[in-house]
């Protein structure tokens, strides 16, 4: 009885030095120097990358190594932390690549767009010669949102294209599609209608306008970028898939101050004879990507380096607005930074502090989607969304981001 008890009292000492132990381990220096470690390394070598885990007093125990993370596509590393050369103890990305320098914009822009494959706005039915009430498009499963890419095999990209093709379809057509980045093909039985047309009893879209603002141009690849955010159908709320497009140069014709509760807006023009800035080859969440034309004013202006994210800090900052017809600066402050280890939207959150610009706008408005925000000598980031109870505040994306985006992507 006595060695049993004796046991017991063993083990439960050796349970609390094993807990005394772990927990001295979770609160030791070692366990709070990767606490207090970012959540991503940014750097523009190798060489600057080990020189900044360099600052971390890492025991001898602890190895790291930069290892490929194989995301080509943005260039990603990841930097391992190894206790005695063996044990993992943490993975954070590193972004490892020369600084990119792009000349900032502010100049309003006319976003022209043709969908790649055409847009499904909406389905419903009609009647037809029979006198029936029918719905093709309805009854084959397809619905608002979808991307019609072919029927019966013959690519189809525009609203005229696809009527042709079910025209010619015979009383069956095979239509492939795409929802939620997933292909996938019906069959559609077209019926004419009480005029004898052709219908599947779907409203189409195979382009799409706007307004917005220049974000930035880098003059050595020609790559041009706009808005920060994507270019979002109004009726389904589907990011538009791009087959091509143009960036021209607009005009303000006027502003709809914004306040609480309703945004305000720019107003403004272009038409087919506007200059061309650039050709658009993306519509990303970071925003809309191309190669700048001649006209371009962007080729010609001043460089100034991007920031990475982690240099980003909440103060004072600028941003870049046409609001008054012409590009000015106008005072801001960024109130808020996000920790981000990838690409996405919404990093900053910046208000607007100059009085000039809040009598004009009342804050930040639609249309002002893609002004650059300046802070210490860099451009950090493109207004990308007001906050709707807040016109003074809103969201922006970091530019480190949004150049990454248009490196991986096909201009």
């Amino acid at each position: 009885m006595q060695v049993s008890v004796r046991k017991a009292g063993i083990k439960r000492i050796a349970a609390a030095l094993a807990a005394f132990a772990i927990f001295a381990f979770n609160h030791g220096r070692l366990m709070t120097e990767f606490r207090n470690a970012p959540e991503v390394f940014y750097a523009e070598s190798e060489s600057s990358l080990y020189e900044r885990l360099g600052g971390y007093a890492l025991p001898g125990s602890v190895s790291v190594a930069a290892v490929n993370s194989g995301d080509e596509k943005l260039g990603r590393s990841d930097v391992s932390f190894k206790l005695f050369n063996a044990l993992p103890m943490k993975r954070i990305p590193a972004y490892i690549g020369e600084r990119a320098e792009v000349v900032p914009g502010g100049d309003p822009v006319g976003i022209s767009i043709y969908t790649d494959g055409v847009l499904v706005v909406g389905t419903g039915g009609f009647v037809s010669s029979d006198g029936r009430r029918v719905s093709p498009a309805s009854d084959a499963g397809l619905q608002a949102g979808d991307v019609i890419f072919s029927v019966n095999g013959s690519p189809v990209a525009s609203s005229d294209e696809l009527a042709a093709a079910f025209e010619s379809g015979g009383n069956e057509a095979a239509v492939e599609a795409e929802r939620g980045g997933k292909r996938f093909t019906v069959t559609v039985k077209p019926a004419k209608d009480e005029g004898g047309s052709v219908r599947i009893g779907a409203w189409v879209r195979d382009s799409t306008v706007g307004v917005g603002t220049l974000s930035f141009c880098d003059p050595d690849t020609g790559l041009i970028a706009a808005l920060g955010h994507p270019v979002i159908d109004a009726d389904t709320g589907a990011m538009i898939s791009v087959s091509d497009g143009k960036l021209v140069a607009a005009s303000i014709l006027g502003v709809t101050k914004g306040r609480q509760g309703v945004p305000g807006e720019l107003h403004g023009t272009f038409d087919s004879s506007s200059a061309v800035y650039g050709i658009v080859s993306a519509n990303t969440e970071l925003g809309v990507f191309g190669s700048a034309s001649q006209s371009c004013p962007l080729l010609c202006g001043d460089e100034i380096p991007v920031a990475f994210p982690d240099e980003v800090h909440t103060g004072e900052a600028v941003i870049l607005s046409s609001a008054s017809g012409i590009v000015e600066e106008y005072s801001c402050r960024i109130v808020k930074t996000g920790r981000q280890n990838a690409p996405a939207p919404k990093g900053i959150v910046v208000e607007i502090t100059d009085r000039r610009l809040i009598e004009l706008t009342g804050g930040i408005v639609q249309g002002m989607s893609g002004s650059p925000i300046l802070q210490d000598g860099r451009i950090v980031g493109a207004v990308t969304h007001v906050f709707i109870n807040d016109p003074l505040k809103g969201f922006g994306a970091y530019a480190y981001w949004m150049y990454k985006e248009s490196e991986g992507g096909d201009r």
